[in-house]
């Protein structure tokens, strides 16, 4: 009895032969799911560090006076990508102007965007070129062929020994050596920005928006020489409109150095009606304070010559 027992204990017990298709495969599944998550997050790129460290928010002169040290004497930012009406003037129409922004023969590439900011004389040295350039050329990867060198951790190529500009960064900053290390240096709380910050104010104050400018400058001098600062700003009236001799929204706005009269006021007051003369489709004139602003539309030749020659509010000697 005891040896039929065992035997049908042993038959009983006796284990059926694994399927190991079912029970491997659900652990394939999960190893190859968390590998492509692993492999993604390798190959995704670090948006945030890339941002931090190589490319800076560089779409209207105030994020490009945030990367700037103070005290510069004036700036002029172009998007010469979004307005070829406005780039066509500045390369080939204006050749003073031409002379400001970087050559395309230089970089290997086109600027995209470009801002030049001249300091006064003896800012950055001893020497005549007090001026400094950022530029975006976008996507396009710009001419490494020259000699190289290391500015403050960042790789500088030398053109010659008067211009120099940084490989690596967005946007790219240029001019001589000593001007390049000065920009690398500066920290947001010295910037350029907060010396213009209550202009922007103002307008914001009065629902004047510039967002869509494609020509900015601001300074402390132009040709009201009560003025100790300005801005000016503008933009195509009509973005759909794409001929050759469409309008142009253009604004300025003035600080003064001192209360003003109620002559000056005045003055200011009654500008603008005279200015329809000189083609423009409207020229409006208002005086808040120490401030004064400017709205007006008219074509770019009419803009960029008030803007030029009747207030000197855009500034090309870079010496």
């Amino acid at each position: 009895m005891a040896k039929n027992n065992g035997k049908s204990l042993k038959k009983a017990t006796k284990k059926e032969p694994t399927n190991w298709a079912k029970a491997v495969i659900p652990i394939l599944l999960v190893i190859i799911m968390l590998g492509s998550i692993f492999a993604y997050v390798l190959a995704r790129p670090n948006n945030a560090s890339n941002t931090s460290s190589n490319e800076k928010p560089f779409n209207n002169i105030m994020d490009g006076l945030k990367l700037l040290p103070a005290n510069l004497s004036s700036a002029r930012y172009a998007d010469l990508k979004a307005d070829p009406v406005l780039s066509q003037y500045m390369l080939y129409s204006n050749v003073y102007l031409a002379q400001t922004i970087p050559p395309s023969r230089i970089f290997g590439a086109d600027p995209q965007r470009d801002m030049l900011a001249i300091y006064p004389p003896g800012y950055f040295g001893d020497f005549k070129e007090q001026f400094v350039s950022l530029t975006s050329f976008g996507s396009s990867r710009i001419n490494s062929s020259y000699t190289a060198y290391d500015v403050n951790g960042q790789t500088v190529e030398m053109v010659n020994n008067k211009y120099f500009y940084t490989l690596n960064l967005k946007p790219v900053i240029s001019g001589r050596i000593e001007n390049v290390a000065k920009v690398l240096e500066s920290s947001d709380n010295e910037s350029a920005y907060n010396e213009y910050s209550d202009l922007f104010e103002k307008l914001k104050w009065k629902q004047i928006s510039t967002a869509n400018a494609t020509l900015e400058t601001v300074g402390k001098s132009c040709s009201y020489t009560s003025t100790d600062r300005y801005y000016t700003a503008l933009w195509p009236a009509d973005s759909k409109n794409k001929s050759q001799d469409r309008p142009y929204s253009y604004v300025a706005i003035m600080h003064m150095n001192h209360t003003m009269t109620d002559d000056e006021a005045a003055y200011f007051a009654s500008y603008g009606e005279s200015m329809k003369k000189y083609g423009f489709n409207y020229y409006n004139v208002q005086v808040y304070g120490d401030y004064v602003i400017i709205e007006a539309e008219g074509s770019l030749d009419v803009c960029m010559d008030d803007a030029l020659n009747r207030w000197s509010f855009i500034k090309y000697k870079l010496s």
